[in-house]
């Protein structure tokens, strides 16, 4: 993939970017501190083993779902790895971005493709949970470009998950759906007292459960009643503030 072509291609449409400066890394093991600012969960300047990491080392992949397996949601990243890329904006810019590009096919009730971000890397097999319930709102910066619309995808979703911390889901977290901008790379405020599990998950949890071990962020291009998407998001500076 031509990446440094394809970004700058898109994002001189226009860029009405507002960068946040990258917080100082934390202990692996340290929750977040109630009361801070911001905490900077995922600014995609980090790789360990040239594979991408959240601002404090977690692990950062991409995986795909759908409901007719016979035609899956297909993505692509850093070539032959399920890892989103890290690209320039331009190409006398260091700041980097995740980069992923999709397709969702027709013939599916639903479809997804989903970057998931874990904030603090695994001990003992386990993901390691964090408590920010001191913080109101999420804010991530998305550039999306796509057919048929012109950001392929009309919305995007963020889902919050806690694994491996007493909670029984392994999916259906709390979540909530944003509408994209159809121009540039914006910014996206989410207000964590919105997020919900879907109506259809039965197995019901307080969100604030999940927001005192949060394991991931997951952030997702999905469709309902399908018809065929593809596009390319690029994602940076996921933070929870106040």
């Amino acid at each position: 993939m031509k990446t440094l072509t394809l970004i700058f291609a898109f994002c001189v449409l226009a860029l009405s970017v507002i960068f946040f400066p990258s917080a100082l890394a934390r202990s692996a093991n340290a929750a977040a501190v109630q009361g801070d600012a911001k905490l900077v969960y995922a600014d995609f300047e980090k790789m360990e083993n040239n594979l991408p990491v959240s601002a404090r080392g977690g692990y950062v992949q991409l995986y795909g779902g759908q409901q007719n397996p016979a035609t899956p949601a297909k993505f692509k990243g850093i070539e032959g790895v399920n890892a989103p890329e890290l690209v320039h904006l331009k190409p006398d810019d260091p700041n980097r971005a995740a980069m992923f590009s999709y397709e969702l096919p027709a013939f599916n009730q639903y479809a997804n493709v989903t970057l998931e971000i874990q904030g603090l890397p695994s001990k003992d097999g386990k993901q390691v949970g964090e408590d920010v319930t001191g913080y109101r709102f999420l804010t991530l910066q998305v550039y999306a470009k796509g057919t048929p619309t012109p950001t392929g995808v009309s919305s995007m979703r963020v889902e919050l998950t806690s694994h491996d911390h007493g909670l029984k889901l392994q999916y259906g977290f709390p979540q909530l759906a944003f509408r994209l901008n159809p121009t540039g790379f914006n910014t996206y405020k989410i207000e964590l007292k919105k997020l919900a599990q879907p109506s259809w998950m039965q197995d019901r949890v307080d969100p604030k459960d999940v927001l005192k071990n949060l394991t991931s962020v997951n952030i997702s291009v999905f469709c309902d009643q399908c018809i065929p998407i593809n596009g390319t998001v690029v994602i940076d500076n996921v933070i929870f503030t106040n």
